[in-house]
């Protein structure tokens, strides 16, 4: 990716996490590449250990106990509303975000790709867009 397009990319990021009154600085807003574990990611043995809701929208983050995996999934949502996930490693005091932000397109519900969690705590978030309102489930 050239340099400009690559500038582009991040200001956009930066752009769409300020108008969401996200807290995350432009290093933060550009999502990273998932690492090369993240490719072996299982949804078997999924559980939800950490659950939220916005304006309705049910938000998991869920966890693959045999693979050692978590992603996000929204339910009751609309087609706009949109899902991702944080990590952090040292607890939340600072994090790397948005990963995977997938939109749900038709029906009410969508989910983030897994990412492996080794080292990590995980969170699930959601924004309504039609209210605007962001909301995170807790870390694990």
């Amino acid at each position: 990716m050239n340099i400009s397009k690559r500038t582009g990319v991040l200001l956009s990021t930066a752009t769409l996490l300020l108008g969401f009154g996200g807290a995350a600085t432009a290093a933060q807003a550009a999502p990273a590449p998932a690492p090369a574990a993240a490719l072996a990611c299982s949804t078997s043995n999924a559980t939800s250990p950490k659950t939220a809701s916005v304006d309705g929208i049910f938000i998991e983050l869920r966890y693959s106990t045999s693979s050692r995996c978590a992603w996000g999934r929204i339910t009751h949502a609309d087609p706009g509303d949109k899902v991702w996930v944080d990590r952090s490693s040292n607890g939340g005091s600072s994090w790397e975000g948005p990963l995977g932000m997938t939109t749900v397109q038709t029906g009410s519900d969508t989910h983030t790709p897994a990412y492996n969690d080794a080292g990590y705590k995980m969170r699930a978030c959601a924004w309504n867009d039609t209210t605007t309102n962001i909301r995170c489930t807790g870390w694990y």
